[in-house]
């Protein structure tokens, strides 16, 4: 704390010091507007045949001024600001997981995709990344199939930067806080000519952490982050426009601080951390044409990784894992678009992508992990190795084709304000894996039990596992879409839909450890004389083709939605409802392997059903005074079980919040011309999440809960200085729940908990 309150001294004092000079007009940041839309400028999405105001779906616009007023910084900071969508936070950034309307997952493909300046991301390790200079974000909730493909069956979100064509100056932003936090972010956004301009810009992140490791005496999940990024936008001629961009990220983090349920602080021995470098580049072409438009859009990712993890959480070295990824994804779209201003628009666009990604991971049994079967068999077994090491190389290569088509007409029937859209996407994908993993040099000596008329016997083991092979699949899907809209004036609209779309299959790398671990034991059984082997020793039964242990189909479902937004008084008032039913087939699922030492697999799981309701309100009696309240309600269930002997029917889908809330009101006080201070910003924010199960059992759950943030600032024309708090009442959950089962069977619940309460300064500067 005494370093917050140093920090707060400095940024006032400088403050204090250079706004007795500097004064700019700023006018048009003087009022608080009930609707988003009416803080951004919207540019027409290059796929959609609709306005995007009047986009016949559930969708949030979230503006600079509500990134900024509400401290939301990453992805994760929109959890429950926008109805249906959490982001909860699970100990690193190597997943971030999405639920939209209670479907997600925690781990593997994910079900809502995320487009940064229209360019795919495709590694769910690379959604959380720092903010900075963003223009707006989309975010789609339901089935968006259609126009965008795979992956976008809880819905999708749409990032974009500013553009320095539209905007120009420079800017700085630094911030401090308690618990070591720090940030500093700079760009400028400058015109080269009349006809280009470039935008450059920085951004430098640290954490001091929050949890102490018992066993290290450190903080476990200290992060440092930093990056840079640069656009330039190009008016060829009045009728071809060019846009460049590319972003790096660094990040270095501590991570996976989780704990017993019942302890108070971590408490592990074998490293927990991850690195990441990330870069997203595109490049997007649009000639202009006689009443239609051609869009090309290019992008490329890179993705370089390395994670560390103790599995068993504890001080034993038990079971650790190495994680290190490499990935270079290429991505191709193009459109033709109907630009005119006739009942019918249209767009027909054919889209596909190539991914490299290679993953090399280390699953190491640690000495107290080899000693438990001479502990358990004190009499028959000992161990020859003090650990195992179980290294795996495995390349997973995707490639994509689509083709995509949607129409909308309005005034349908001659009936105005009536409109119609259908569309069609015909989507292929061919996926495999190539895997070269095994193990070395394991052995055991065994003293099988004689009678005692005979000499004992000594038998030595030693089994050299290797594992090698490919496999494929290819999938093919049908996605359509239709929606019918009725807009009896130009401030309320209504509409109807349906629309389809798939989470793709794939092969699971992770479960190599459990597959390599009954594979030693079963080589080494069959070097022994069935009358020899011990009573209890564990023997690996037969298991089903190897293919088929590391597959899993895809997901599929169909999204029905009846919905609508009103504005009332000039748009001071504006309310928006959405009534959804979805039901998903081959749900997938996450499945912890022996209770977590053996790894985690995706698996299909039968059928699933989620049906709820979206409201939201935005109320703005006054230019300086504005309310908003979003809530949302899912109930995500099991509709049908294939997962053997465990009925799930009817129960709730995990780590999905059957509730999401959010309740927020600004202010803003504007002084005289001869006053010191132009304006005074307040903004306060509650948003709480739950009831969110942790388990397919429904046995385990996290109740309700729900955070305060406040923030008040004073500004004198480009210079703020801004006092803030997170979770000012220091409410105590948990973040993320999992049972881990030692190599007993013994089964201990691990938690992650919640961030304690923050405050810090942040100082703002705009030339």
């Amino acid at each position: 704390m005494k370093y917050s309150f140093a920090s707060l001294l400095v940024f006032c004092n400088f403050f204090l010091a250079i706004s007795a000079t500097y004064h700019t007009d700023s006018a048009a940041q003087d009022t608080l507007l009930a609707h988003h839309l009416d803080e951004v400028i919207v540019s027409t999405s290059i796929r959609e045949t609709n306005d995007l105001r009047n986009i016949p779906a559930s969708i949030s616009i979230v503006s600079p001024m509500q990134l900024r007023i509400n401290r939301m910084e990453a992805l994760p900071d929109l959890s429950a600001f926008v109805p249906n969508l959490f982001i909860p936070s699970y100990g690193s950034r190597v997943s971030t997981p999405i639920y939209i309307r209670g479907i997600g997952t925690r781990s593997g493909v994910q079900a809502v995709s995320m487009y940064v300046n229209g360019i795919p991301v495709f590694n769910p390790a690379a959604f959380d990344f720092q903010f900075q200079d963003i223009q707006r974000i989309e975010v789609l909730r339901g089935a968006q199939g259609t126009l965008y493909g795979r992956n976008a069956i809880g819905g999708i979100i749409n990032v974009y930067t500013h553009s320095p064509l539209l905007i120009q100056g420079t800017s700085a932003v630094v911030t401090a806080g308690n618990f070591g936090q720090f940030s500093a972010r700079v760009s400028t956004h400058q015109r080269l000519s009349n006809n280009m301009g470039i935008s450059l810009g920085g951004h430098y992140h640290r954490d001091g952490g929050f949890f102490i490791n018992d066993y290290t005496e450190e903080k476990q999940d200290a992060s440092e982050n930093f990056g840079g990024r640069m656009k330039v936008e190009w008016n060829i001629t009045p009728r071809l426009h060019a846009l460049l961009f590319s972003n790096f990220d660094y990040l270095s983090q501590g991570a996976f601080p989780y704990m017993p349920l019942n302890a108070e602080r971590v408490n592990f021995n074998d490293p927990a951390h991850y690195e990441r470098r990330l870069v997203t580049s595109g490049l997007s072409l649009r000639y202009l044409g006689n009443g239609f438009s051609l869009n090309s859009t290019t992008g490329y990712q890179f993705l370089r990784d390395n994670m560390k993890m103790d599995q068993d959480f504890s001080p034993l070295s038990v079971f650790n894992i190495h994680q290190r990824q490499r990935q270079h994804t290429l991505s191709q779209e193009i459109t033709l678009r109907s630009e005119n201003n006739s009942c019918y628009r249209w767009v027909i666009g054919a889209f596909g992508f190539k991914d490299h990604h290679n993953i090399h991971t280390t699953v190491n049994i640690g000495e107290d992990g080899t000693a438990f079967f001479s502990q358990f068999f004190p009499d028959f077994i000992q161990m020859l190795n003090k650990q195992i090491e179980m290294p795996g190389e495995y390349r997973k290569p995707t490639s994509g084709l689509a083709l995509f088509h949607q129409s909308t007409l309005n005034d349908l029937f001659a009936v105005n304000g009536l409109s119609a859209t259908a569309g069609i996407r015909l989507d292929y994908e061919h996926t495999g894996i190539r895997f070269d993993t095994g193990t070395q040099g394991v052995g055991m000596i065994v003293r099988p039990p004689m009678p005692p008329h005979l000499p004992p016997v000594v038998i030595e083991l030693e089994a050299d596992t290797t594992l090698q092979g490919r496999f494929n699949q290819s999938f093919f899907e049908i996605l359509p879409k239709f929606a019918l809209q009725y807009r009896p004036s130009e401030r309320s609209f209504f509409y109807l839909s349906a629309s389809r779309g798939y989470k793709s299959g794939g092969f699971n790398e992770q479960s190599f450890s459990h597959i390599l671990r009954d594979a030693m034991m079963e080589a080494m059984v069959r070097q022994m004389p069935p009358n020899m082997i011990p009573p209890g020793m564990p023997i690996p039964g037969e298991q089903p083709p190897l293919e088929k242990q590391l597959s899993f189909a895809p997901e599929k479902s169909w999204t029905f939605e009846f919905g609508g937004r009103n504005d009332f008084f000039d748009r001071r008032l504006s309310t928006t409802f959405a009534l959804f039913y979805s039901q998903v087939n081959n749900i997938q699922i996450v499945q912890m392997l022996d209770g977590g030492t053996a790894g985690r697999i995706i698996t299909n799981a039968g059928e699933s059903t989620s049906k709820g309701v979206e409201l939201g309100l935005r109320f703005s009696p006054t230019n300086n005074f504005s309310f908003h309240s979003e809530y949302g309600f899912a109930n995500a269930r099991f509709k049908r079980n294939d997962k053997g002997d465990q009925d799930l029917s009817g129960n709730r889908i995990p780590f999905a919040p059957q509730h999401t809330l959010s309740v927020g009101v600004n202010y803003m006080h504007r002084f005289s011309n001869n006053a010191f201070l132009d304006r005074f910003v307040g903004n306060i924010r509650y948003t709480g999440a739950g009831k969110v199960y942790w388990n397919e059992e429904n046995t385990a759950y996290q109740p309700f809960y729900g955070v305060t943030n406040i923030s008040i600032a004073v500004e004198r024309g480009g210079l703020g200085l801004e006092l803030w708090g997170q979770n000012v009442f220091n409410t105590s959950y948990n973040a993320f729940f999992v049972e881990v089962s030692d190599m007993a069977g013994n089964s201990t619940p691990i938690v992650q908990r919640s961030r304690p309460a923050r405050v810090g300064v942040t100082l703002r500067m705009f030339l």
